[in-house]
């Protein structure tokens, strides 16, 4: 082979080598701006999910804690241990304790459907259940003082409500467990 041959053979081999490793580079770049942009967007979505979760718990908190100021009073057995267990609740009547429930309640709905459209559909189901429980204790704020409702006295639904509020306390508990799973997912399983 002569020198000029030679020489050719090098330099196409030179450019061959300096064109893979310029596409070698460019791929290496674009895949670590993919990987820089998919982390941006995942500590977006998880700080806007952060922030719906905490409306959402903050109100169905608010309506546990005013429900739990009537159920955990002692067992009424007639009007007058009734209106003893609304006075320690901070209502002045039944209709004052339902309002505010039902106002808790309302805006709950609101807040699970920024939950579930934040997701993931885990905490979409957790939402649900929570408003569940949710209206489950307004019913009860307001069924317990409609005289005998089936043969049923007022301790009777007492103890239903508080069962019921019972079961919104763990909805709550359930949430916030699988929100903090949620935000603690960095996406790499």
């Amino acid at each position: 082979m002569d020198a000029g041959v030679a020489a050719v053979l090098g330099a196409l081999a030179g450019a061959v080598a300096t064109t893979g490793a310029a596409i070698a580079t460019g791929w290496a770049a674009r895949e670590q701006a993919k990987i820089a942009a998919r982390g941006e967007h995942r500590r977006e979505r998880r700080d806007s999910r952060q922030v719906v979760y905490e409306e959402f718990i903050t109100t169905a908190s608010a309506q546990e804690a005013h429900a739990a100021r009537f159920f955990l009073a002692p067992v009424p057995t007639d009007e007058e241990g009734l209106n003893l267990a609304l006075r320690g609740s901070g209502s002045a009547n039944i209709e004052a304790l339902w309002n505010e429930s039902h106002r808790l309640w309302t805006e709950l709905l609101k807040l699970s459907t920024r939950v579930k459209l934040a997701g993931p559909g885990m905490m979409s189901q957790a939402a649900s259940s929570v408003c569940d429980c949710s209206h489950d204790v307004m019913e009860s704020t307001m069924t317990v003082d409609n005289g005998l409702i089936g043969g049923e006295p007022i301790s009777v639904r007492f103890e239903k409500g508080r069962e019921r509020w019972m079961k919104l306390d763990k909805a709550i508990d359930d949430f916030i467990e699988r929100a903090r799973i949620s935000l603690d997912d960095d996406g790499t399983d």
